[in-house]
């Protein structure tokens, strides 16, 4: 983002856009103060300029804005400011995966006496004592976040728990309810600017509806107290991050409704610069240039070696200060930069070699001197003036946006591979226009294995249509993705598997045992011939008396069946990495021990033409080397119709020959898809799936690893149920799990 010179008094009140209306003290908090690091940009002055030109032109006003780019680009910092610019208080919402109308329009909460609200616990208390004083100007969440100091979804879970509770104290009395809106309804009422966080990532339709709706010009919001319009002032500020974990691309309705879009690209060195400037009041600019310079390189060398932590503006800032406190410059660049990408020593090692590879590490060393010189002269001056090397200001705090630059595994949105798609080389441009090539693999690349892995895709697309012919899902559009791998996968795949792999050996080193004692003793009944004799089969006079010990090359009784659900939630709190570990770990698990393997994920809503996402990551009818690499690309996506992907993976499950057909669901949430898949009909379609199953000898256990884990062992009932809490343990907790069933 290219930055203007100069100060904030040249844009100041010259772009209000209702100068003659009064704000309440409480507004005039909420309208953003500039701080003196504030750098003006040109972004921030075409978009002022822009919506000044056209704010009293009827239809071509310019109300709805579309802020987009990666990770610290500083869209945030950019809404705050038009906020001071316009003269409009600033609030904001944070889409999450799970929203529903409630988080758009607000909630409704019954209102207990006081004697009941005593005989609760005091945290309820507390919380219930918070909403009721509150006056309605923020939303219930955000209440419960700041009286708690839990996370956004921490919170929606615990005030599904104190709705509950408040229901079951109510008892027999007359309840008297409360209207608290949310801040979308305040800042659209009251003509605010409101910043939407991340809608990309909702997976409600109904919720996107409701935005949809808000964002006419002449829109309005229903409300269980009436109805209200748009005020004239409200601007709303959409902020997205571009191929993010979990997002997917933003909808289409709510993007025909935006008028003025910026792309918003990361900063150059200049600027980079300035800022770190602006933020430290370090102005040794020599220094910086370095910096910068190993900021940029450390980045470009974590993505192209898919290292997946980043080396952005924030790290840039706080190596400078301390630098600036005095801090070593050789030393600093570890506790910094480098350990805030990784802490992996190969990892570590790749990012030393290409600074070394730059001169950049030669020039560190040069830098510890004069940067000794540089703090020695400022303590000389300590008792004359000291403004030019002063400490960084306490209101100069970090308002900038920080750029987290997107990880080579980002999500790519949706469903980025057709029916008829084949494994090829690819010429597409990366984000920084490099070429992207898929795994350069001779064997991949013959005609041969392409018509042959084409021929599978269609049939797992044919197979997977008739499974789900005859149930509720006939009507989903589906298709069966057989995923490519990239070079990246690769790595990465690498990477963990150095991590995983002595855990995964060493359980299966315990196993194998006994599976050699289980293939050596056990015995396939009514054979034409064998070493035993079985006079009860005499009776069916097929000739078929004998039995026979199985062969020790035969493959184990057990096949496994992994569902990892790949909807949008899976990518907080570490749950997509995690299920990605396990997956991985049971994966060579399975090919250590000889054990059939079918690893799919899925996802639904992809668009109106791709209802329903298959991904056959692994499938035992057709095994490849490669498959390893594919599941690296297992990622959070869109929308879950749970009991579809069971049905259909089941189904390839009851038809093997081995006797224990065991079905695992990774999952973080309750099903949810559109149209109408969700609660009680979604919960019988899974129940009544489960049950038809096991009645064709599929055992089923679910993997609950967010913070749905009651609802889903209401659906599997708890004798399926798998709560893993500690998602560090959770691939060795996987495979072990698995071995119990050999």
């Amino acid at each position: 983002m290219n930055a203007k010179k100069g100060g904030n008094a040249c844009i100041q009140k010259e772009y209000y856009l209702s100068p003659a209306r009064h704000l309440t003290d409480v507004e005039l908090e909420l309208v953003w103060k500039k701080p003196l690091s504030h750098k003006i940009s040109v972004e921030e002055i075409r978009i002022c300029k822009e919506v000044k030109r056209n704010w009293d032109r009827g239809e071509m006003k310019i109300a709805n804005i579309l802020l987009e780019g990666d990770a610290g680009s500083g869209k945030t910092q950019l809404a705050k400011a038009l906020s001071a610019d316009f003269g409009l208080p600033y609030t904001k919402v944070t889409c999450f995966a799970d929203m529903d109308k409630s988080d758009i329009i607000g909630a409704i909460l019954p209102v207990i006496s006081s004697e009941r609200l005593e005989k609760m616990e005091p945290t309820d208390q507390i919380i219930l004592k918070a909403l009721y004083e509150s006056d309605g100007f923020q939303s219930t969440i955000k209440i419960l976040m700041d009286v708690l100091g839990v996370t956004q979804e921490q919170a929606v879970w615990k005030m599904k728990q104190l709705l509950k509770l408040v229901e079951e104290n109510t008892g027999e009395e007359v309840v008297e309810y409360r209207f608290y809106p949310s801040e979308i309804v305040r800042a659209y009422q009251n003509g605010y600017l409101l910043e939407v966080q991340e809608p990309t990532v909702i997976r409600d339709a109904a919720v996107l509806m409701a935005l949809n709706s808000a964002l006419e010009s002449d829109g309005s919001i229903n409300l269980p107290t009436g109805t209200i319009n748009r005020h004239p002032d409200f601007i709303a500020v959409i902020t997205t991050n571009r191929s993010y974990v979990g997002c997917r691309p933003l909808n289409e309705a709510l993007r025909d409704r935006i008028q003025h879009v910026e792309k918003m690209d990361l900063p150059s060195k200049e600027v980079m610069i300035e800022r770190a400037i602006a933020k430290t009041n370090y102005r040794n600019e020599k220094v910086l240039d370095v910096l910068a310079d190993i900021i940029i390189l450390l980045d470009r060398t974590a993505r192209a070696n898919a290292i997946k932590g980043v080396a952005g503006m924030r790290s840039f800032f706080f190596w400078t200060d301390a630098i600036a406190e005095g801090a070593s410059v050789k030393e600093s660049i570890y506790h910094k930069v480098i350990y805030k990408i990784t802490t992996d020593a190969e990892e570590i090692k790749l990012l030393e070699e290409a600074l070394k590879s730059q001169g950049l590490f030669a020039k560190l060393d040069n830098m510890e001197n004069e940067q000794k010189d540089y703090l020695d002269a400022i303590e000389i001056r300590t008792e004359g003036k000291i403004d030019a090397v002063d400490l960084p200001s306490e209101n100069g705090s970090d308002e900038n946006g920080i750029p987290l630059k997107k990880s080579d595994d980002s999500d790519q949105c949706s469903s980025d591979i057709s029916d008829e798609s084949a494994v090829m080389e690819s010429s597409d441009l990366g984000e920084r226009g490099t070429p992207v090539y898929h795994q350069s693999v001779p064997e991949l690349m013959s005609e041969d294995l392409k018509q042959k892995e084409r021929a599978f895709r269609k049939k797992l697309n044919q197979e997977a249509r008739e499974i789900v012919s005859k149930s509720i899902h006939k009507g989903v559009k589906l298709i069966v993705h057989r995923p490519d791998f990239l070079l990246e996968n690769q790595r990465e795949y690498e990477s963990l598997s150095k991590e995983l792999m002595p855990v995964v050996q060493e359980i299966a080193k315990r196993t194998i045992p006994l599976l050699d004692y289980e293939n050596a003793t056990e015995l396939a009944k009514k054979q034409y011939y064998g070493s035993k004799f079985q006079a009860d089969n005499v009776a069916y006079q097929d000739f078929r008396y004998f039995s026979r010990k199985l062969p020790p090359n035969e493959s184990p009784s057990l096949v496994v069946g992994l569902r990892v659900d790949e909807s949008a939630s899976m990518s907080a709190f570490g749950r997509l990495e995690a299920a990605k570990r396990a997956v991985l770990a049971v994966y060579e698990f399975c090919q250590i021990c000889d054990i059939p393997i079918l690893i799919y994920g899925d996802t639904a809503d992809a668009s109106k033409l791709e209802q329903m996402s298959i991904y056959a990551y692994t499938d035992f009818e057709q095994k490849n080397v490669n498959d390893r690499y594919r599941l690296m690309g297992i990622r959070a996506r869109s929308n879950n119709r749970d009991g579809m992907a069971l049905r259909i993976i089941a189904e390839r499950l009851a038809l093997s020959p081995q006797k224990t057909k065991l079905l695992i669901s990774i999952s973080d949430g309750q099903p949810k898809a559109m149209e109408n898949y969700t609660g009680s009909y979604a919960v019988k379609d899974m129940q009544q799936t489960i049950s038809e199953f096991e009645r064709k000898g599929v055992t089923f256990l679910a993997a609950a690893i967010g913070q749905d884990k009651e609802v889903i062992s209401q659906i599997y009932g708890k004798e399926r149920f798998l709560d893993i809490t500690d998602l560090k343990q959770f691939p060795a907790q996987l495979v072990q799990i698995i071995a119990r069933y050999l």
